[in-house]
């Protein structure tokens, strides 16, 4: 698995919210309600975010709080959603590309990886998904591209 380090900026973003399992009901979210909000707003092309706020391995399934966010052009407020910022610094990066039921063993294994790769995660900021403007999307599959991001604490060099 091939691992970047990389420092990202901040980022400004609208979230809607979503409670529940993640994996395929995460993306019924994301065909139901995020992509036609994104297509009213004319956001379809900024950058969007999937941000993990719980930790699926230490909090109940239905109780997995997970914010789907887009990249707020200058000057755009959005008032009837909630706006963050996406925490910036550095983030150990993966590539992933498949559907909604395949991003969870992805994230295992990106983990696993790092692990073994010295990179720690820093627990004061969320696991990042990014897709960037024009990341691939196929409807009639589900299959998706982006990018699994850990905010990274720190490295260290392994022998």
């Amino acid at each position: 698995m091939k691992i970047d380090i990389v420092e990202r900026d901040p980022v400004r973003v609208a979230c809607l919210r979503y409670t529940g399992p993640f994996g395929e009901p995460l993306g019924r979210f994301w065909r139901s309600k995020v992509t036609p909000w994104l297509a009213e707003h004319d956001l379809m092309d900024c950058p969007r975010y999937g941000v993990s706020i719980d930790d699926p391995t230490h909090t109940p399934p239905e109780a997995c709080r997970y914010d789907a966010c887009v990249t707020l052009p200058p000057g755009l407020t959005l008032p009837e959603v909630a706006q963050a910022t996406i925490a910036g610094g550095r983030y150990a990066v993966t590539g992933f590309t498949g559907n909604a039921t395949r991003v969870g063993v992805a994230w295992t294994a990106f983990f696993t990886a790092a692990t073994v790769h010295g990179i720690r995660r820093d627990g004061s900021r969320p696991l990042v998904e990014h897709y960037p403007r024009g990341a691939a999307y196929d409807p009639r599959t589900g299959v998706f591209a982006c990018q699994l991001c850990i905010p990274q604490l720190c490295t260290t060099v392994s022998s």
